[in-house]
């Protein structure tokens, strides 16, 4: 599920550029959050996949708030109508894009091109099986299961063996749905039929176990899958 945020002191802005997003991406599962008030989506626990910022807000502004969200990988997108400012955001952060609100709907499509562009060169692992490489889609993955040194990677059909750490791959597929159930199991929201106190029951019967120290994240995280977008 993509997610994705606005942040905007002006509320005609923020229901203007809303329904644009909603229209982009009307049959796509999309999470998306609203903010008058900068600390308030700094308060906020969800990792964004994008974010449009105001540049210019009272309360903190756009550029300020950025540099919040370098350590993550989320595309920074800045909205004004003070293209001056653009100078100085481009040289202080690491943005994605700019948008003027003077000409936004044509300058909304080209960033939206190339965010999709980038988001679907990355929808999949690259793993070795037997003497080939395969590409297995994100959405393809049913969970991913700790071993010594490696993953074991589960999808519908078949599984496969990684080099690679749980936490490397947490990191990765986070914005993608998936969860860490356990110190050994990441999950795929979208193939959890049920949550119970000691397990998920994945949509094929198979059962992960949850530790109790993260049984409330992961229901919180299958509820909100459960949304589509929020008014």
């Amino acid at each position: 599920m993509l997610k994705i945020a606005v942040c905007d002191d002006e509320k005609a802005f923020i229901h203007t550029i809303s329904e644009l997003i909603r229209q982009r991406f009307k049959n796509q599962t999309v999470r998306l959050d609203t903010f008058t008030d900068p600390h308030d989506l700094l308060r906020s626990s969800e990792l964004y996949d994008l974010i449009f910022l105001d540049i210019d807000m009272p309360q903190m502004t756009g550029i300020e708030l950025a540099k919040q969200y370098e350590e993550h990988n989320i595309a920074i997108v800045f909205v004004t109508n003070k293209e001056a400012l653009v100078f100085e955001a481009y040289n202080t952060t690491n943005t994605f894009g700019f948008i003027r609100k003077s000409n936004l709907k044509n300058d909304f499509a080209g960033i939206m091109q190339r965010f999709i562009r980038n988001s679907q060169r990355i929808n999949y692992l690259s793993v070795k099986s037997n003497d080939s490489i395969v590409k297995i889609k994100f959405s393809d993955i049913c969970y991913i299961e700790k071993q010594i040194n490696s993953v074991i990677i589960h999808t519908k059909n078949n599984s496969y063996k990684e080099p690679n750490t749980l936490s490397n791959l947490e990191k990765m597929l986070n914005s993608f749905g998936f969860i860490r159930t356990h110190i050994g199991y990441l999950v795929n929201l979208d193939y959890v039929a049920a949550i119970n106190v000691k397990e998920v029951v994945l949509s094929d019967g198979q059962k992960i176990p949850v530790s109790r120290n993260k049984l409330k994240s992961v229901k919180i995280e299958f509820l909100k899958r459960s949304v589509s977008v929020n008014e």
